[in-house]
């Protein structure tokens, strides 16, 4: 068989590394999966993952049932969301899929170097400590809340030291069997095994602090960094090492037909060694560790994509040509599966490890259906294919069923889909509501549909995972036919016509233990110095801000409460700088007495970090009891099989995060950081202004200049606001425009709105409103469509609804305009008069200008300078007296449709049609005097109605 990697190797080669064969009986029938003394021992890993897979997968389909029947199984603590949580994903971290794949890597070294494992013993043993150390750590977890709080480091510490020593019992004797190899050459296999258990007990260290027992944690915002350097590395370090390994081992061994390339998975080695230690931080992105510690992780997620490709393109042309396989051979199915959903999630992960796709997609159940590709899709796909793979191999038996080996993997296959795409499409509703500021309640309505799509898909899954089980178990107990074992290909005597890579073929031979070992180490504790003590020695100076108190002996208790029932799980505590009206963005010393940290990755309920406070106390313990009663749309679990002593603990806890806050602030949210610095830049002109303006007389007596650059802007700050904002606020502004009628939430009344948030937050609390809109409202996002000046000036024609209009144009200006216009044009109504016409212009009249004009004409509508609680100033006009006043229909029409310069009189021309303006004016004219209406108005209608309306 021809082997091409880009360059081309001179001499026979081998189905796994392209080394040279010589004549070896032992050799031989190593490459045929000939069974051998020790592989015994990998039956105990199997075991323990084929019965965890089910297991705990069906403790992931009841947490799926509680998102949309929060109720079920939660009257006991141990069945709570919070305790289910973190027993399954150790469980099928640690269980089912880490036990699959160590198991596949005890079966492949020893035919990678040509040697029995070194102690068949000690694999036994190793595989009964980890599965002991697991399932006791779960069991602490689930039935006694015995959790370090830290997500995928939840195991207590005394099984922390279980597991490690398990890690080093592993290592030892992996090298003690490549000491004792007869293939001097490694292939590429051996390399991620070897780096797998030298990296990642070092990052099982330093990720679950094991130097501080028994809390497992650091203080401070210090605890997330090494929280996340764990938590990523558990999936970059642990199960991305053994399952590059066990792909590049199994794929060209099943198909028959070498790697592709050896300088790929040079590359994709080192690479990873290097770039995916300091990939965790992107999962801090939007809190308060230091700027050059994310721009890091956000620099290495992309970076990520060169040993994801490497790889990818490795193992893709190694499969070129073999797709008959994957339709004949179900094994190969589940690892070729695994392997297309690894690289979907490694593509997926680069990409959102991205500041604007992090700040989009965090906290919602995108990032769950992301590490579940990533697991159950990547390696635990990978895993069951090994393990019907060889199983059949370790037992000398066939499979039990090969029907049930095809249904469990189209089982999984439309199972995982389904339930990935959901959890997937949950996250982007969410996050998309979320970016409009909609908080958190109202949008879990919104997830409700794909929460039980979810579930749906999951119970696929665990059916599937049952199938599993059941075929292999009876595989071990009941299969009596005997496996054939595959015939083993033979290597073509041709030799490649193309020219060798020298360094190709030297790194095949030369590539030396000690140069992965040194090398790989080396990149790895350069990166781990970088992101983690690094950091460590800078954060060691932050001080306590404001926030940050020392716990009471009660509100200690009630965080270990909060912390044992997993609630970090669903709740964050950190605010980001998109977050609003939930607190000040949060700062590293606001977690100065902290430990472990509970920043938390979801929020499936609100953020809590500054909680205290903005709730009655009596509150909390209702909600804590059952949250249907305080808040009927949350799918938060029941806690009322707490104590009374636990409650009063746990309520004093939420009660006190970010301080009890009792102030008042006007009970306004803040202003986001992006806003809180705006200012009025036209605020002097109208100090100025005000400052010469005697509103008992209205008469303006400062410079005249500065009166018509004050009148300039807000007239254009009026037009703008009767085009935009008339219709839901009112030409009053207080709330009764004509599509108030229209919205689910009325349209704020901007007198009450406005003096409610001064002077504390002013300007730039009026301007973010204005720029941003009202989320969850009709209020919409004004700076799209309007400019920063634009948004000011309306602004600045809103504050009149508060402390009146400043007049600097004198009424007798807007006067003498509409009789110069009535001159210019002689108008006359345009339409007949009739009643249908008075009855039109009276709805538009009451509609539009009763609120201020009154419902009589008088000029004491209800928002009226004249009316109680009225504020309208310059008060408005009395149709009576205009009645009397004008001497021309012109005068009516340019007052309608120009308003009066510097008073609250808009120019309902950038509103109403003419005809609606003419038959208001024909409805306003009836509010003279009987005298002045059929001496001056009356006749100038066609219609008799209009004509002897007021004889």
């Amino acid at each position: 068989m021809e082997f091409n990697d880009g360059g081309g190797v001179e001499g026979e080669l081998s189905a796994q590394d392209g080394t040279e064969i010589k004549d070896n009986d032992n050799r031989n029938e190593l490459a045929k999966d000939k069974f051998l003394e020790g592989d015994d021992a990998v039956k105990y890993w199997f075991l323990g993952s084929l019965i965890w897979f089910p297991i705990f997968a069906t403790l992931g389909f009841i947490l799926a049932i509680k998102f949309f029947q929060p109720y079920f199984l939660g009257d006991a603590a141990f069945l709570t969301f919070g305790r289910i949580r973190p027993a399954h994903v150790n469980g099928v971290l640690f269980g089912f899929v880490s036990s699959g794949l160590i198991g596949g890597m005890f079966w492949a070294i020893p035919r990678l170097v040509n040697t029995p494992i070194y102690s068949a013993r000690l694999t036994k043993l190793s595989a009964i400590l980890w599965n002991l150390a697991l399932l006791t750590g779960i069991a602490m977890i689930l039935f006694l809340g015995n959790t370090q709080g830290r997500e995928y480091a939840e195991l207590p510490w005394s099984i922390d030291v279980l597991i490690m020593v398990t890690l080093l019992m592993i290592l030892y004797n992996i090298l003690s069997t490549f000491g004792r190899r007869t293939e001097k050459k490694l292939y590429v296999s051996t390399w991620y095994y070897t780096g797998t258990f030298i990296w990642f007990p070092i990052v099982y260290f330093i990720g679950n602090v094991m130097w501080r027992p028994p809390s497992g944690a650091l203080v401070g915002i210090t605890d997330s960094i090494f929280n996340w350097y764990y938590g990523h590395n558990v999936l970059g370090l642990w199960f991305t090492t053994l399952g590059i390994g066990t792909w590049y081992y199994a794929v060209p061994r099943i198909i028959n037909r070498p790697l592709y390339s050896h300088l790929l998975s040079v590359i994709s080695f080192f690479t990873i060694a290097f770039f995916y230690t300091g990939v965790g931080g992107h999962h801090l992105l939007q809190t308060a560790i230091p700027e050059w510690v994310k721009t890091i992780a956000v620099v290495m997620s992309i970076l990520m994509l060169v040993p994801v490709v490497t790889f990818a393109v490795n193992l893709g042309m190694t499969l070129r040509g073999s797709w008959n396989i994957f339709t004949e051979n179900i094994p190969f199915r589940f690892i070729v599966t695994g392997f297309f959903f690894y690289v979907l999630t490694s593509v997926q992960g680069s990409l959102q490890g991205l500041r604007g796709t992090n700040s989009f997609l965090h906290f919602s159940q995108w990032t769950v259906g992301h590490a579940h590709l990533a697991i159950l899709g990547g390696f635990g796909f990978l895993a069951i294919g090994m393990m019907y793979w060889l199983i059949p191999k370790i037992t000398r038996t066939k499979i039990y069923s090969d029907r049930l080996m095809s249904i469990s993997w189209w089982l999984a296959l439309i199972g995982f889909t389904s339930f990935f795409l959901s959890m997937t499409i949950a996250g982007l509703v969410a996050n998309s509501a979320w970016f409009q500021n909609i908080t958190v309640a109202p949008v879990l309505k919104l997830l409700q549909f794909w929460y039980v799509t979810r579930a749906m898909g999951g119970g696929m899954v665990v059916l599937a995972g049952y199938v599993f089980a059941y075929n292999t178990l009876l595989t071990f107990t009941h299969s009596k036919e005997p496996h054939v074992e595959e015939d083993i290909f033979s290597i073509s005597p041709e030799q490649s016509s193309r020219p060798h890579s020298k360094l190709q073929k030297r790194s095949q031979h030369a590539m030396s233990m000690p140069v992965i070992v040194v090398g790989g180490l080396a990149l790895f504790l350069l990166m781990t110095w970088m992101v983690v003590a690094m950091p460590a020695l800078n954060l060691d100076t932050v001080n306590a801000t404001d926030i940050a108190h020392p716990y009471t002996i009660e509100e200690a208790k009630g965080r270990e409460i909060y912390t044992d029932m997993g609630c970090f799980y669903c709740h964050s505590q950190f605010v980001r700088p998109q977050d609003w009206a939930i607190g000040r963005i949060s700062e590293q010393g606001d977690y100065y007495y902290d430990s472990p940290h509970l920043l938390g990755t979801e929020r499936t309920g609100p953020d809590l970090s500054q909680i205290g406070g903005m709730r009655p106390t009596e509150w909390h313990y209702l909600h804590d009891t059952d949250a249907r009663t305080t808040s009927p749309s949350s799918i938060m679990p029941p806690f009322g099989f707490l104590s009374d002593t636990q409650l009063d603990s746990l309520v004093a806890y939420i009660q006190n995060l970010g301080t009890n806050n009792l102030t008042v602030m006007s009970f306004h949210p803040e202003v986001p950081y992006e806003y809180q610095d705006k200012t009025q830049p036209f605020a002097d002109s109208m100090s100025v202004a005000m400052q010469n303006y005697n509103s008992s007389n209205q008469t303006y007596t400062g410079d005249e200049k500065t009166g018509a650059e004050f009148a300039a802007i807000f007239e254009e700050g009026k037009k703008t606001y009767t085009e935009r904002c008339l219709a839901c606020h009112g030409c009053s502004g207080n709330a009764q425009g004509p599509y108030a009628r229209h919205v689910v939430t009325q349209p704020a009344n901007l007198h009450e709105r406005i003096m409610s948030y001064m002077p504390e937050t002013g300007d730039s609390y009026h301007f973010w409103r204005v720029s941003e809109g009202v989320p969850g409202t009709a209020m919409p996002s004004w700076k799209l469509s309007l400019n920063e000046t634009e948004i000011w000036k309306i602004n600045l024609y809103e504050m009149s609804f508060t402390t009146g209009s400043i007049r600097t144009v004198s009424g007798d200006v807007s006067d003498g305009e509409a009789i110069n216009f009535s001159n210019q044009t002689h108008i006359v109504p345009p339409i007949e008069g009739t009643q249908d016409q008075f009855e039109k212009g009276q709805m538009i009249f009451n509609l539009y200008c009763a609120q201020c004009h009154g419902e009589g004409g008088q000029g004491d509508g209800v928002a009226s300078i004249l009316s109680s609680g009225g504020y309208i100033d310059p008060e408005p006009a009395n149709f009576t007296e205009s009645g009397a006043d004008f001497k021309y229909y012109g005068q009516y029409v340019w007052k309608v449709k120009e308003g009066v310069e510097t008073t609250n009189m808009p120019p309902w021309k950038y509103s109403l049609s003419d005809d609606e303006m003419y038959m208001a004016i024909f409805y306003i004219q009836h509010f003279a005097t009987p005298d002045d209406y059929n001496a001056k108005w009356g006749p100038l209608y066609e219609s008799n109605y209009a004509r002897n309306m007021r004889s």
